[in-house]
């Protein structure tokens, strides 16, 4: 169970209220990943929600012409919502740069996530601009 005190300086969870911010907490398991550990593979099946609370992940979205694009991202970020909001593959490869500290929710938590409403609306907006982001990646 993640502790909501961590989980309300998370930017995903910013609006909810204490109770949401429980509900959040007994749905998230936290892990101290060891550097290089990957956390989903592109084109493999989503298993997991991850939200970055410490550290950085490479996130590595191998393009259609063979073009990777290579995004890090730190602290209060998130990975994992397409997959799992489309039942879809995984888009990217995202695994930690020097290790992270996460917070994981496998597929019936994440759908329990959805219920807390300013989360759904952030992880919608979030999957929405990766995919069209994605699609252009594709494109070029």
């Amino acid at each position: 169970m993640s502790d909501p005190r961590e989980l309300a300086e998370l930017s995903l969870f910013e609006g909810c209220d204490a109770t949401q911010l429980r509900e959040a907490g007994h749905l998230l398991t936290p892990i101290d990943a060891s550097p290089g550990r990957v956390l989903m593979v592109q084109g493999g099946m989503a298993k997991q929600f991850v939200v970055v609370e410490t550290g950085e992940v490479e996130v590595v979205h191998h393009g259609l012409g063979g073009a990777d694009q290579l995004v890090t991202l730190g602290s209060g970020s998130w990975v994992g919502e397409i997959g799992l909001l489309d039942h879809v593959p995984c888009t990217a490869t995202v695994r930690t740069v020097d290790g992270a500290r996460v917070h994981v929710a496998g597929p019936p938590e994440f759908r329990k996530l959805l219920d807390i409403e300013p989360v759904a609306r952030r992880l919608r907006e979030t999957a929405d601009a990766r995919e069209s982001a994605n699609r252009v990646g594709d494109a070029t």
